[in-house]
């Protein structure tokens, strides 16, 4: 290995690195979610909530296991991720299906508002997939070489190409601040006009805010490493993306299907105290905004 190697190597091993303390995160937490999971998810029916769910709960462990085979094959030295990369931007691409669904829902299920998503989820599909497709066609797009640095890895070795890259995080940026808005519209007129509303509702509106606080961060990180990164570091950021998106995503779907089980629990309780003093206590809360 010559000198000129050196910062290379150290670039591609804190990707590597990164890569794997993710992985690892999403793994504990994968475990930490199992009660939740088999109570909320895999005893209720089966539903297009659940299959995502189940998607963007284990999708990434099969990414990660082709993008370790991938790297550590001997013959590594061309770069041929294309699919390992549109895999892992399909699994961002659920989980904002499913804040999709869930904005949706708490328009009471428009129609104008179905359509306008749509075109929205597959305009944002379309142009990151050409820019990923332009991306990892270039030249610009190399693999390092195993003899030389030890680690089998692609990165990019010019900017103009890199910048490409970008299209897909600006446009995953503006889509999901498209969605957080009509969720804080729907928000204020909501408890503009009564603000007593129940507490899945409340969870819905809050759960949603803060899954865009809290991928927020990372995405904004995302482009700007892209712009002061050197060329072995350009990688370093879409794994976090990719996998707090799910992690997220997850505990919005189980937090508000928990919300709505003590809701109903409630509501049955009340009912039997009801019954059995002989009262005419009449409770509703409306199932109309379950996710």
């Amino acid at each position: 290995m010559d000198a000129q190697s050196y910062p290379l190597l150290s670039q591609l091993q804190v990707v590597s690195y990164i890569k794997a303390g993710f992985l690892a995160l999403f793994t504990y937490d994968t475990l930490l979610q199992i009660q939740q999971e088999y109570l909320y998810i895999w005893k209720a029916r089966w539903t297009l909530v659940k299959f995502l769910y189940l998607w963007t709960r284990y999708s990434p462990f099969i990414g990660a296991t082709i993008s370790v085979v991938h790297s550590s094959h001997p013959d590594f030295s061309k770069c041929n991720d294309m699919f390992t990369i549109v895999f892992g931007g399909f699994g961002i691409g659920i989980t904002d299906l499913i804040l999709i669904i869930r904005t949706y829902t708490l328009y009471e299920r428009s129609k104008r508002l179905l359509v306008f998503f749509f075109f929205l989820f597959f305009s944002v599909g379309g142009v990151s997939f050409w820019a990923i497709t332009k991306m990892t066609g270039s030249s610009h797009f190399r693999a390092s070489n195993t003899e030389t640095t030890g680690v089998a890895s692609c990165y990019f070795t010019d900017a103009g190409t890199l910048g490409i890259g970008l299209v897909c995080y600006i446009s995953l940026l503006a889509g999901e601040l498209v969605i957080i808005l009509l969720t804080l519209w729907k928000m204020c007129r909501k408890f503009s006009q009564d603000s007593s509303g129940p507490g899945i509702l409340t969870s819905l509106y809050r759960d949603g805010i803060w899954f865009y606080l809290g991928i927020l961060p990372f995405t904004i990180a995302t482009v700007i490493i892209s712009f002061i990164a050197p060329p072995g570091l350009s990688d370093i950021a879409s794994a976090p993306v990719a996998i707090m998106h799910s992690v997220l995503v997850c505990h919005l779907i189980t937090h508000t299907r928990g919300m709505a089980a003590k809701e109903d629990q409630l509501a049955y309780d009340i009912k039997e105290r009801a019954f059995r003093y002989g009262s005419d206590v009449v409770l509703d809360i409306s199932p109309e905004n379950k996710v």
